[in-house]
């Protein structure tokens, strides 16, 4: 079975106010980091082709070389990915073939997709995970 969700807790107290504290959150976002990073370039579990995109998710091509991304569609109400969603109509329309592109480079939407990450963990967790 698929996780497709997971809820975080966020830590308080005098813990976090300590100098080690900081270095392990600091390693904590970075693992954070590689992993989404990994789960948005791998190919979705839900199909045995890998083509497919599981319920919840959406497909999207960033880069010149297209990379392929595939990103809860919650991500969709956040005023930054609409406004990178408008810039992508303007540039090649609403018509097109083989997935959505977005006029971005690979890693300009990789920190993107990371902002959006935290914001919806900080906000409860209630925001879906990368497919793994």
């Amino acid at each position: 079975m698929m996780g497709m969700g997971y809820f975080r807790s966020t830590t308080k107290g005098a813990a976090a106010t300590s100098p080690t504290a900081g270095k392990k959150k600091a390693k904590k976002l970075a693992q954070e980091d590689a992993g989404l990073r990994e789960s948005l370039l791998e190919p979705s579990p839900a199909t045995p082709e890998g083509g497919g995109v599981p319920k919840g998710y959406f497909a999207v091509y960033a880069g010149e070389e297209s990379r392929r991304f595939v990103v809860p569609t919650g991500y969709l109400r956040e005023p930054a990915f609409r406004d990178l969603m408008e810039r992508a109509a303007d540039e090649f329309g609403f018509a097109q073939a083989g997935g959505l592109h977005v006029p971005c480079a690979e890693e300009d939407f990789e920190a993107l997709l990371r902002r959006l990450h935290r914001k919806n963990a900080a906000a409860g967790g209630k925001g879906k995970k990368a497919v793994r």
